[in-house]
């Protein structure tokens, strides 16, 4: 059924939108698989596996679980981004694009480990709020930011063409 909607939605995208404007929607359904992958991992560590290592790093509380989460999610839409969001079948660029993506990803998976904990320890406000599941607030509010500037980087950065290039 998701791919079914997905197939429905790339279709109407491509005949109705610009390729930019094309793309920035294949990214989202691809952080929507992402968000699924992050999630699914980081609810079934801590609350099923019963994994709650939090530990602490320059002053700042690091949660593991989601350090493995978000590394799972990573490895799994750079492949999505490559082949279907981007489109960019060229095996010769695979080494090349894999240590772009890593430096845009791993930017942002250092942000993603430091807002996260951030609002979950640091914003006594979303902890009024959401009370124990504030971590999962934190999260949601990170996951925002960061899909804006995964995708710039992905664009303009790990998977960009270079001038003449097909």
């Amino acid at each position: 059924m998701l791919l079914r909607t997905a197939t429905a939605l790339q279709s109407a995208a491509h005949r109705h939108l610009p390729p930019s404007l094309r793309e920035f929607v294949k990214f989202g359904l691809v952080g929507s698989v992402g968000f699924v992958i992050d999630f699914s991992a980081y609810l079934v560590l801590p609350r099923l596996v019963g994994w709650t290592t939090v530990f602490t790093v320059l002053g700042y509380q690091i949660i593991a679980p989601n350090l493995v989460s978000v590394f799972l999610t990573v490895f799994a839409i750079f492949f999505f981004n490559k082949y279907w969001t981007f489109r960019d079948p060229r095996s010769e660029e695979l080494a090349r694009q894999g240590v772009r993506f890593s430096l845009v990803y791993l930017f942002t998976y250092i942000l993603n480990q430091i807002l996260t904990s951030f609002f979950t320890f640091r914003v006594e406000a979303l902890r009024d709020f959401f009370g124990s599941k504030v971590d999962i607030a934190a999260k949601l509010l990170t996951v925002g930011f960061i899909a804006f500037l995964n995708f710039s980087g992905s664009k303009f950065f790990a998977f960009r063409r270079r001038r003449g290039a097909v």
